[in-house]
């Protein structure tokens, strides 16, 4: 009677081990896949915000009075088109005056302008949003220059 009781002991503690290296593995490889799917939608979501991208450029003459430029985004109006530029612009000296988007699509045909004035001091930087006029649809591929 006692090697069977020896024998129905090691198989149910031989199961609880291989119930909690089964556990184990399998949480291991929750893990695994989960970080996999979160590399795969933040590459998705870099190559899709990689090829809506927009090209802003700052003039020679805003460089040389002390500006440059940091992170842009295009945002939409309540129409739901692209026609919302925020620049994030940095002084490098006192800056006062009128900038000036002038929208090109890809083959250099003008399509849209926008204006702001913009105050800024010696070392500051900040957001400014420029709002193209309501029939203006900032196109993938499409080029602002900042004047």
């Amino acid at each position: 009677m006692r090697p069977v009781l020896l024998l129905a002991a090691t198989a149910l503690i031989g199961c609880g081990r291989v119930a909690d290296g089964t556990r184990s593995a399998l949480n291991k490889g929750g893990e695994i896949a989960g970080s996999a799917a979160t590399e795969v939608i933040e590459g998705v979501t870099t190559g899709v915000e990689k090829s809506w991208s927009i090209d802003v450029a700052l003039s020679d003459d805003l460089k040389a009075r002390g500006l440059s430029l940091g992170k842009t985004v295009v945002e939409e109006d309540s129409a739901g088109r692209d026609n919302r530029l925020m620049l994030y612009l940095i002084a490098e000296q006192d800056f006062t005056g009128a900038i000036m988007a002038i929208a090109k699509d890809q083959d250099g045909r003008e399509f849209g302008r926008a204006s702001s004035e913009i105050r800024m001091l010696a070392g500051t930087a900040d957001f400014h949003l420029l709002r193209f006029q309501p029939l203006t649809d900032l196109e993938r591929k499409s080029r602002i220059e900042l004047r």
